[in-house]
């Protein structure tokens, strides 16, 4: 013997606007097939992403920037404006700068954009995985315009007009050594694989083309902003470490060979710059010098023929001592005079004539300037004949000097160019790298499984809420005010009984004989009894068993609490009072007819309509004929005295109703019965189908007496709940 019932929870309709945690996880099991979908489909498209996204790789290179220049140190101050300390921010925005950037541009063709035409979504997937030492692939179903891999180009030169950069144009290879380059479709030129072609103000240069004839390949000539703006994207520049004085480049691309000629181009033009830029002053000064030296060398000559025309004109001179002193002391106060003045003409293509430097030269170059008027006082107190030749020699003296020293100074300044390194140094070239950086594809997958489980959750917790239908006998209490005499649950016996019921061959057979210690059935049974209670002293025993809408589960209710009435020894009666589509007949394999609609139309007796179930031993009417006016029948006189009649034949009737919100006869049938019952599936019926059915019923004089919740599932969140159905088993 099983002893099968209920237990149940008052609490948790009041707590179903509120978040319980373990409610939401009891949600979550029950619904784990929504996640698991979810789940799928997020796996499958974050996979379905990393398979045919194009991969990018990543390489990089290390600069070293030194505080000293590495120079000719030794050369003292014509070196010192050589030497410096350089920052590695300043450095940073240089080799972003316009000035290495663009040269790197025009050095690899940057500015040029060129790529194969592939099949959408898949077919840069499956190129990807081509050999290209195979050759350019064949084309599945005869799509030669789409790139399959293995196709190669090599354009160096795109010229066009100005309001065709950045269109996207298409080049189509038309043979082996043959091309189209087109505009939507209009040919702008054709032309051959290594030559120039030009036409329509265009003129391009393909220097490689392997493709199959047709292979088309997407073309965009960018100007100098957007090349720089797509360059500096990928491009970063960064210090390793602290003041370490060492940047790495790194260089993000779809190419992998052409990254890492891209970021060499631009460590070696860095570079390049980076020399020309320490070794300017010297140019500069240098450049100075190479322009004074020619007029010094002339001004020379020009004091040696003088000195010579006099001493042969006039022969030799004997200087006296003081005169001698005199010229010695002169020249060198114009040769330091002659330095000054150089010294301020090259410090003046660096400084201001207010600047510090300037001002200090200046100053020493009055202070030389009196010593010289004084000196030059003395000299004309000497005999006018020494003080000619003296002045001569002074000439030829001051002269020879300083070209000496201009001559000196502009070799040591090209020995200092000549050896100039810069104060930076590749330490690191750019490689070509093996793997792309992105997409990673574990991570991918990982956070497709998370947002996958994620999406799947937020839509059950939505659906949830969006969902008005009754879930728990707490929440049908609430709404009507009458009690729930009966929680039954979803049994799978019953789900394949009416499996085998929809095929015409098969005979039905109801749940109470298929399997009687269904969990199911333990319900019905405990509702039997509520109903014996409820009917003491009541006369006669009629009860109407209905739903708000189709589908509430009425007929499986009312024929199986007719058999355990039966089997309780009462005499019972079951009658299919659903005169629209009443189908309680087939369960017993029986006609339509004779039934309910011939014994109220007085075409047969009740004893003709009443027919003996043989499985269960059960009386049935069935709903016989389907009338066009079953709510004018129902509600007829002779339906009433056909009731009375049946109620005092049989210890109970049961009838099988319609819908209440489906037919209008179904309040009458409750209003004429002794209780009335509502039968309300779990999760489809919404509160608003039970208070219209509630409402209708008591407009129609009926009095419903309590609910019954039919197909409860056995989920973990009614676990929770705490709607249990406990076994206990006689051994």
């Amino acid at each position: 013997m099983n002893d099968v019932g209920p237990a149940g929870s008052h609490n948790y309709g009041e707590r179903r606007g509120e978040v319980d945690l373990r409610e939401l996880l009891a949600i979550f099991g029950d619904r784990w097939r929504w996640i698991a979908g979810f789940w799928v489909i997020a796996v499958l498209a974050t996979a379905f992403y990393a398979l045919t996204t194009t991969p990018i790789y990543r390489t990089n290179a290390l600069i070293q920037v030194e505080e000293k220049n590495s120079g000719m140190s030794a050369l003292g101050d014509l070196t010192s404006v050589l030497a410096g300390k350089t920052q590695t921010e300043a450095e940073r925005e240089i080799i972003r700068s316009r000035a290495v950037l663009g040269a790197a541009i025009e050095r690899e063709s940057l500015h040029i954009e060129v790529r194969p035409v592939y099949f959408p979504f898949i077919g840069e997937a499956l190129a990807r995985r081509h050999d290209p030492l195979d050759g350019p692939a064949k084309p599945p179903l005869g799509l030669k315009s789409f790139a399959w891999g293995g196709e190669r180009i090599q354009i160096d030169r795109l010229d066009i007009p100005r309001d065709l950069q950045g269109q996207e144009l298409t080049l189509s290879a038309r043979s082996k050594n043959e091309f189209e380059l087109l505009l939507e479709e209009n040919v702008l030129l054709k032309g051959k694989v290594g030559e120039a072609a030009d036409g329509r103000g265009t003129s391009v240069f393909v220097a490689e083309l392997i493709a199959r004839p047709e292979t088309r390949f997407r073309l965009v000539r960018h100007n100098r902003l957007s090349a720089l703006g797509r360059l500096k994207a990928g491009l970063s520049v960064a210090e390793v470490g602290r003041q370490t004085g060492i940047l790495e480049l790194t260089l993000d691309g779809a190419s992998p060979d052409q990254i890492a000629a891209t970021l060499n181009a631009i460590a070696s033009i860095y570079l390049r710059q980076n020399v020309e830029r320490t070794s300017e002053d010297a140019a500069k000064t240098l450049t100075f010098l190479d322009a004074q030296l020619p007029e010094l060398k002339k001004q020379l000559d020009a004091a040696e023929a003088a000195l010579n025309q006099y001493r042969v004109t006039q022969g030799s001179i004997d200087l006296s001592l003081e005169a001698q002193s005199l010229l010695e002391q002169m020249a060198e106060v114009e040769r330091q005079i002659s330095e000054l003045e150089l010294k301020q003409a090259e410090l003046g293509q660096r400084f201001t004539a207010e600047h510090p430097v300037m001002a200090a030269v200046q100053q020493q170059r009055s202070e030389l300037s009196t010593i010289r008027s004084t000196m030059q006082a003395q000299i004309r107190q000497v005999p006018e004949a020494e003080r000619f030749s003296l002045r001569l020699m002074r000439d030829v003296q001051v002269a020879n000097e300083l070209y000496m020293l201009l001559l000196n100074r502009a070799q040591e300044l090209k020995v200092v160019r000549a050896g100039t390194v810069g104060n930076v140094r590749i330490i690191d070239e750019a490689f070509v790298p093996l793997r792309p950086i992105k997409p990673k594809k574990a991570l991918l997958l990982m956070f497709g499984s998370v947002l996958g489980v994620m999406l799947g959750m937020i839509f059950i917790v939505i659906r949830e809420a969006l969902n008005p239908a009754i879930r728990d006998p707490d929440e049908l209490e609430k709404i009507g005010g009458l009690p729930v005499y009966a929680i039954i649950p979803h049994s799978e016996q019953e789900q394949s009984l009416n499996a085998k019921l929809s095929e015409r061959s098969s005979t039905g057979q109801l749940l109470v004989t298929a399997k009687s210690d269904d969990a199911a059935v333990e319900s019905l049974r405990s509702l039997r009894t509520s109903l014996e209670f409820l009917l003491i002293d009541i006369e006669p025993k009629i009860v109407t068993v209905t739903g708000p809408a189709p589908g509430a589960g009425k007929s499986f209710v009312t024929a199986n609490l007719a058999a355990l009435f039966l089997q309780a020894g009462k005499k019972a009666l079951l009658v299919d009072a659903d005169l629209r589509k009443g189908h309680l007949h087939r369960l017993f394999s029986l006609a339509r007819q004779p039934g309910l609609v011939e014994v109220i139309s007085c075409q047969q007796t009740i004893d003709d309509a009443i027919r003996r179930v043989i499985a269960e031993g059960l009386d049935f009417i069935s709903t016989g004929e389907i009338p066009p006016n079953p709510s004018e029948l129902i509600t007829s006189s002779q339906f009433e005295k056909v009731l009375t009649e049946l109620g005092q034949r049989y210890d109970i009737v049961l009838m099988d109703a319609p819908p209440v919100l489906g037919a209008a006869e179904s309040a009458a049938l409750a209003r004429l019965s002794t209780i009335n019952l509502l039968v309300v599936r779990s999760e489809q019926q919404t509160p608003r189908e039970v208070e219209l059915a509630l409402t209708m019923l008591r407009q129609a004089g009926a009095n419903p007496k309590g609910f019954v919740l039919n197909d409860l599932q056995s989920s973990r969140r009614h676990s929770y709940a705490g709607y249990h159905y406990y076994r206990y088993h006689k051994e």
